[in-house]
Parts: C-alpha cells; structure tokens; sequence
C-alpha cells in the first residue's frame, strides 16, 4: 500500500529569511513548500490545509487557526519565545507537537546586548543625534573595566554575554533559575543582589508564566543610581512603565533595548523621547551566522518530525 503524502510548508518566511533556506539547506527536506509571506489567518488555514507539518516564524498560530487545521501534526517554531506566538494548550489539546530552535544566535545576541551597553556607557548614539541636529558636545558615562556586569538568565545568551564581559574586564555576577555551568565566568548571586551590585544589568531570561513581569517596579528600583540597564530578552518581562519613570527621573542612567511590550514600538512611545535610551528593533539575533543555524537546526527538527512513525 502507497504511503500517504506528507505535506510540509513553511508559511510565513520572510525575505531576510529566505535567503538562508538556499539549496543546500533545504536538501534536508525536500519537500517543504517555502511561502515568502506574512498571511492572515484565513489564509493560514488555506495554506496548511492538509499540511503534515508547519515551519513557522512570523504569525500568530491561535486557538481558532489550529483548529481548523486537523491534519497538522507538528509545528517547528524558528525561534525561541515560542510561547508568544503559538497557542501551546491549544496545541497540545488539538495533538499537534511543537518544537523550537534553541541555542542559533546566542552569540550573536551577547555581541548586541554588550553593543548596547558600550552605547549606553559611550553616548554613541546621543551624540550622533546632536551633532546631527547641530549640537557638539562630548559626553560620556564610565569606563568598563572593573565595572560590574549583572546577568539577568544565565542560559545560553547569558553565559556567552558573561564570557565577553569578562573579556572586557568587567566583574560578572549573575543569577539563574537553575544550575549554571562551573566554567561560566560568572559569580552566583540572588536576584534581588544582581540588580543591587551591578553598574550595567543585562537581561537574557525566557518568559513564561514564572518570569513575566519578574522585573517589576520594587525589583527596578534596586539598580544602583547611574546603573545602565539593557533588554535583549523578552519586553514582557519588565514593568515597562516603571522603567520609563525611572529613565525619566534619572535614576537609571540609560538604557538599551531591543524588545517592547508591543512591538513594532509605535511613534510617539515615551520610549522615543528619552534622549538616554538607545532604540533597536528586536535585531538583536540577526546576523548571516545566526540566520544559517537557525535555518539548518529548524530543517533538521522538520526531518525528524516528518520521520517519525504514524
């Protein structure tokens, strides 16, 4: 008897992405449609009509596009926060697996985490904009070395940030939920310590329903006065306005961050007016390296979804 077909789609990639899903790479699975597109949801649930498996990167998959998809079986999600964009009871009450890509861009997001901490210390940006705008004035913060750096999630963004930090010459202290490695640079604090001792904090947790909020108005207040703070992680994890307040009173001296509460930021956000906060629009793991593991570790999850047994 003829094996049934098995139907893979990849409904939602961008043209950024695209670039990484070559020939070589899709050789892994041959048969997965690449759709260039950001669909609606009815038009979600016409592509994966009678799909097998979903690679996904840029859509919201909900309660009402999962059901009407009865023949999904697996969804690989390219990215980590997969929680923000994949209704996972849903999931899992309709039988649908769902994996995420761990571990592709954990370098490339320390390099940007510690990026925007240079800006913040540096007043790159700052100064860019006025001398633009017909301002010279040179402005700084403090040197880096024998500063403190406080890593917020030790997992595997945390940790290749604590290694370039103490590459710098920064301290590194930090805090985990769980055990971290005895080769990370890094000595082991509260939570409560890690925002108290450091003059830069650096977050790099995963949200879920235990760290959502975690960074709240009383925990942002024990960042020393003058301490920078930087966001590469997840927006939902900070009281956000809380920490516009005390950006704006100048009790953190500066931030850098790469993710919001909502996202695109739109114009006008209090965020845009504060001339000590440096703006990124959650590229904090883009780069071609990055793009490739993603794409090669994504399409190896796919074949071992497409190659299990009914």
């Amino acid at each position: 008897m003829k094996a049934p077909r098995v139907r893979a789609v990849f409904f939602d990639c961008t043209p950024y992405m695209a670039e990484f899903f070559d020939a070589p790479a899709l050789a892994l699975v041959p048969e997965l449609e690449l759709r260039v597109a950001r669909p609606a949801a009815p038009e979600i649930i016409e592509i994966l009509r009678g799909a097998t498996a979903a690679v996904h990167f840029q859509t919201k998959l909900t309660e009402p596009i999962l059901a009407a998809c009865p023949t999904l079986k697996s969804i690989v999600f390219l990215g980590t926060g997969v929680s923000s964009w994949v209704d996972l009871p849903a999931a899992e009450r309709h039988g649908i697996r769902v994996r995420r890509v761990r571990g592709y861009a954990d370098r490339t997001v320390a390099e940007h985490a510690i990026a925007l901490a240079f800006d913040c210390v540096r007043r790159v940006a700052q100064m860019d904009r006025e001398i633009r705008g017909g301002t010279w004035r040179a402005a700084a913060r403090f040197e880096l070395a024998g500063k403190t750096l406080g890593i917020v999630g030790l997992g595997g963004t945390g940790r290749a940030t604590a290694r370039i930090g103490a590459a710098l010459g920064l301290r590194v202290i930090g805090w985990n939920r769980s055990p971290v490695p005895e080769d990370v640079p890094c000595e082991r604090r509260s939570l409560d310590e890690v925002l108290t001792e450091a003059d830069i904090v650096s977050v790099h947790l995963g949200l879920n329903d235990e760290t959502h909020g975690i960074l709240d108005r009383r925990r942002l207040r024990l960042l020393k006065l003058g301490a920078v703070f930087v966001n590469t992680a997840r927006g939902a994890l900070v009281d956000q306005a809380a920490l516009i307040e005390l950006l704006g009173e100048g009790r953190i001296a500066a931030a850098g961050l790469d993710v919001f509460d909502e996202e695109p930021l739109p114009p006008g956000h209090p965020l845009t007016r504060l001339a000590n906060v440096t703006l990124t629009a959650h590229a904090a793991w883009m780069s071609p390296e990055a793009g490739r593991r993603l794409a090669r570790l994504g399409l190896e999850g796919l074949r071992e979804e497409l190659d299990r047994p009914p």
